[in-house]
């Protein structure tokens, strides 16, 4: 049975790709509800904050010196009515994203709310299926002040006191909701092996956007997210774990395919190390790093760029950092093959 798991991780990794449409982490998995809404409270504690700051193509010079593409992204979930589902269980979370192209011509602020239910399938909790729903506004605006246009091009340069010749802009931000939707399958069926398998859609709501005044908004394209993973323990103690995963993203005609291998070797009862590697099919190779402790988990990554983008960046891509704290306090005598949660 593992062999065909094995075989399936690999079939669905085993292809070419191009960079998908929508901003997205390296350190995708330190980001659970913001990748999936099925993940909303699959937790093994009883609550979750996470934090990611994305530094991208900060070598790139621009009129203002260089201007880096930067995310912020927080979120918090946690399960509820534990004692009244049993193995079942409901989680509700929130999440706080902002992102800035260059020197802040183009900002994206969201917020969501998130919920999901955990249906366990067997009399154990081993094996659960996870559905999720997200919902919220999300706000962009360009700052029109910050870009040069052909008409203010004279001898000398890009001259900003000459008029851009834009009379069609429209200054001002474009709100519209978000709805995305999410389902998830965990499963333990040994004790030194645990997979999951997930399936989120975002942009259910088909927003249309525009910044001009010519009354023509374009439709923003569903996104598809496929993801999963596996947990080997490979010692007596199940201290020592490697963690293949893969994901793949689908906009329109754009697709990104990333798959990648976690270690994670716990020290002590409070402390672990953990590295990976990842592979952004046509775009990075992934460097991950980090330590855990007291229930805080730490990661630091680095994107080595190498398409057609790598002369402009030399190659470098992007600084990534996460953070990850789960308070923990389980329930006396609950099963914990109910609770896993991926740590890659």
């Amino acid at each position: 049975m593992r062999n065909i798991y094995a075989a399936l991780f690999l079939v669905l990794c085993c292809t070419s790709s191009i960079q998908a449409q929508d901003i997205h982490f390296s350190q995708y998995y330190a980001a659970p509800i913001s990748l999936n809404p099925a993940l909303t409270g699959d937790i093994n504690g009883v609550f979750r904050v996470a934090a990611n700051y994305r530094n991208q193509w900060f070598n790139i010079p621009t009129l203002n010196a260089v201007a880096p593409y930067q995310t912020y992204q927080a979120s918090f979930d946690m399960p509820i009515l534990r004692e009244r589902l049993g193995n079942d269980g409901l989680g509700i979370g929130g999440m706080l994203y902002s992102d800035k192209a260059g020197d802040g011509a183009l900002t994206t602020f969201s917020g969501l709310v998130s919920i999901a239910y955990h249906k366990a399938v067997d009399r154990y909790g081993r094996a659960r299926l996870s559905f999720g729903m997200q919902a919220g506004v999300v706000s962009k605006q360009i700052n029109i002040n910050n870009l040069f246009f052909e008409n203010q091009l004279d001898n000398y340069g890009w001259n900003a006191t000459l008029p851009n010749g834009e009379n069609n802009f429209a200054n001002k931000a474009i709100i519209y909701p978000e709805v995305n939707l999410g389902a998830l399958w965990t499963h333990a069926p040994k004790e030194k092996f645990r997979y999951y398998l997930g399936y989120s859609m975002q942009h259910l709501s088909r927003p249309r956007e525009s910044f001009l005044n010519d009354g023509y908004r374009t439709k923003i394209n569903y996104r598809y997210n496929m993801h999963g993973g596996m947990d080997f323990f490979l010692n007596s103690d199940n201290t020592l774990s490697i963690s293949p995963t893969f994901l793949f993203m689908l906009q329109q005609q754009a697709t990104e395919y990333n798959i990648g291998l976690g270690v994670n070797y716990w020290l002590n009862d409070n402390w672990a190390v953990f590295g990976a590697g990842f592979y952004r099919l046509g775009d990075a190779a992934i460097l991950n790093g980090g330590v855990e402790f007291f229930n805080v988990r730490l990661g630091l990554s680095y994107d080595i760029n190498y398409s057609s983008l790598s002369t402009a960046t030399n190659a470098q891509g992007a600084l990534e950092i996460s953070a990850v704290y789960i308070f923990k306090k389980e329930k006396p005598g609950r099963i914990q093959y109910a609770s896993y949660c991926p740590l890659f």
